[in-house]
């Protein structure tokens, strides 16, 4: 049966936080993520939803980058971001069905969770040559994560340790942030081609 008030309430605020993540990855020039205006960016790496101008690819157009972004119909799509988007919202789906719907999930997918998070962080030091697709699949992975992590000690141990959970969550989505900008600085500290974007990695490798 569906959860009490205090289920509800984290089901509230988890969803809230993976909502203002999946606006994140839409808006990057807001949280700092893009050196550029989107006004700056070409055609193919923005679009306009409802009148509002949004980035789905903010790479440097350089070959050092190839493996982090891929077309879909003639738009260039961040696969990392893209990733993010889809594991947010499925990582809501999977909540509202225990929160709200109260659908009962094993105690075992508490662990299944923390080895998409650890996958989802991992990857950027172990598999710096993947592709897009992958990319998109284990950031994808690692919100999803957030999600069975969550639901999986809110069956076990209840409503008491969700708070804990989502602060991890937190912890561990901005580590994420902050390992993709230590491998973009690695890369365009590493290239020979002296563009905007690596002139501010080699000021921030300065500091």
């Amino acid at each position: 049966m569906p959860s009490g008030s205090a289920g509800l309430h984290v089901w509230a605020l988890f969803s809230t936080l993976c909502l203002l993540g999946a606006l994140a990855t839409l808006f990057p020039h807001l949280c700092g993520r893009l050196d550029r205006r989107p006004e700056t960016l070409g055609p193919s790496r923005t679009s306009t939803l409802l009148g509002v101008r949004v980035v789905h690819g903010h790479h440097p157009r350089c070959g050092e980058f190839h493996g982090h972004e891929f077309a879909v119909n003639g738009k260039t799509l961040c696969a990392g971001c893209s990733g993010l988007l889809v594991g947010a919202s499925t990582a809501v789906v999977v909540a509202t069905h225990h929160f709200v719907l109260g659908i009962h999930y094993p105690a075992v997918t508490a662990f299944i969770g923390l080895g998409c998070v650890a996958v989802g962080l991992l990857h950027l030091r172990l598999l710096r040559a993947g592709g897009p697709v992958l990319r998109f699949a284990l950031n994808a992975a690692l919100v999803m994560g957030f999600a069975l992590v969550l639901v999986g000690v809110d069956s076990a141990r209840g409503p008491g340790f969700d708070l804990v959970v989502i602060g991890l969550c937190v912890f561990w989505m901005f580590t994420r942030i902050q390992l993709s900008s230590w491998d973009h600085e690695r890369i365009c500290y590493s290239c020979g081609y002296r563009c905007e974007k690596g002139a501010t990695a080699l000021r921030g490798r300065s500091r």
